[in-house]
Formats: C-alpha cells, structure tokens, sequence
C-alpha cells in the first residue's frame, strides 16, 4: 500500500515537529516533501499530498481540510521568525512589502493594523530580501529563517548596521514581533501552523504517528540546533534558545481559543470572508 504523501515546511521552527520523520523512528511512514508553507498549502488544496503543515489561515481557504491535534507551532509571547521591519512609525505606514511564503503572518499583520491604528496598507509579495523590500515600501514583512537571520544582527537598535536599510536622518529601523503584538492585544498565544489532512483522506493513525515525531523532535532540540546553525549561518545558542523557548509545539486549550479569535478578526482585517468552526481527523 502507498505512503500518505506529507508536505513539511522547511524553515527550522517546523523542523521539530518532523524530526521523527526527517530523522527519526518514523523516517519510513511517509513519503515527504519540503516546502514553503505557502507550497504546503496549495499542495493539500489540490490534493498533491494527503497532509501537510498548513498556515493556520489555510485551514479557512482549503476545502474540506482537517485540523491534525496536538502539534503545532505557535508562540506564547515573543517568536522572533515573524518580524515587521519599520522605516516608519506603524501607524504612517501605507506599503508593506511580504514574503511571498506567507500567509498566516500577513493575514496577522492585518490585524495589528487594523486593531491598533484603525488602518489597512497595501501588501506587496516579494522576495525575502530586506534591502530590496524596504527601498521600495515602508516596512518589510520577514518570516523564518530569513527573520532569524535578520533578528541575531539586529536584536539591538545599531544605525550603523542598518544604514543601508533607513531613509531619513539616523534613526534604526523599528523591529516588532508580531506574536508579542497579539499577545498585547488578546492575552493569548498565536498558532502560526498545524498538520492537517485533504478532504477524504480518513487514516487516522496518522495522529499518533506525527505527535511522536514532535516528542522526538522536542527531545532532540540539541542535535537539531547544532546542524542547522552550520547550515544556517546563525549560531547553535541563538537557534537552541529560539527553539525551546520562542516556538511552543503543543495545541493546547488556549491555543485552540487563540485560533478562533484569530479566525474572527481576521475577517474583521479583511483577511477572511467566511469562518468555519474548528474540524478535526
């Protein structure tokens, strides 16, 4: 019999979640692809692979899709991968340029927006690079990796770092995390991604399978630091710190609560037309 197909996203945050399958007892349960989250979400749409590691908006966009329980990854405060980079006070803020992996954190950006200045900028995909992103609008929208890159040099204001980001006079660039954000706004944790299954696909020991690749992931944080740091460029303390202390990977009752507040608003922001309620496999 066939392997369900699974869509894993490849920035580092979602790495713990598959490191079961990546590396682990559950190497051989799937047949697995990397992907941006945005590519995982279009390949469980069009029925590519049966489950795939969706942006949490998605589970609203994709037809007859299924909320795998347990393993997510979403913040409690502070996530430090999903940043707005600002040449401009945010409530000025009329452009800002988006990774064209994302869409969770666009949509979540919205809402900042929309709740905290009553205002609604236009969102421009783009290639990650922030240079390029902020020459031609006010702030940047940077999501995994390249945020992290972008967060262990600029974590602390320095003008002279970032002269080559800023317009006018000589102020930093302004940098705010947007799970921080929605913790300010709602008290809650924000979920930025789940597994979840195509319309039709029923096999239900999928469940247990993907949470013991996250239990084998969050036990091996360590291993899984010290090979992206090299591959990354960025160093084994920073990522093990933003690991086990940034991303939580358990859907929890306050993250489920979280989910459908962020489903409300983002209809609010625009983001969203219609909501449907939580369904799971």
């Amino acid at each position: 019999m066939a392997k369900p197909k699974i869509s894993i996203v490849k920035y580092l945050n979602a790495v713990p979640l598959a490191w079961g399958i990546l590396e682990g007892p559950q190497r051989d349960v799937f047949d697995s692809v990397l992907s941006t989250p945005a590519a995982c979400a279009d390949q469980l749409a069009h029925g590519g692979v049966d489950i795939g590691l969706i942006p949490s908006i998605e589970f609203q966009r994709i037809k007859g899709c299924r909320i795998v329980p347990g393993p997510a990854v979403a913040a409690t405060h502070r996530v430090r991968s999903v940043i707005l980079v600002s040449v401009v006070p945010l409530w000025k803020v009329k452009t800002v340029a988006c990774d064209r992996g994302s869409r969770t954190s666009v949509a979540l950006a919205r809402i900042i927006f929309s709740d905290f200045y009553h205002t609604r900028p236009d969102f421009r995909p783009a290639e990650p690079n922030i240079t390029n992103m902020l020459a031609q609008s006010d702030a940047a929208l940077l999501i995994g990796d390249n945020a992290l890159k972008f967060m262990e040099t600029h974590e602390r204001p320095n003008i002279e770092l970032q002269k080559p980001l800023v317009r006018l006079g000589s102020e930093p660039v302004q940098v705010f995390d947007l799970a921080e954000r929605w913790r300010f706004l709602t008290g809650l944790p924000f979920v930025f991604a789940f597994w979840a299954v195509r319309e039709g696909f029923e096999d239900g020991t999928v469940v247990d399978v993907l949470k013991q690749s996250r239990d084998f992931g969050v036990a091996n944080i360590p291993t899984i630091t010290a090979k992206y740091s090299e591959q990354l460029q960025i160093k084994k303390e920073f990522l093990q710190e933003y690991l086990e202390r940034n991303v939580h990977y358990y859907m929890d009752q306050a993250c489920l609560e979280a989910l459908e507040l962020f489903y409300k608003k983002a209809t609010h922001a625009g983001a969203l037309t219609a909501v449907r309620d939580l369904q799971f496999i």
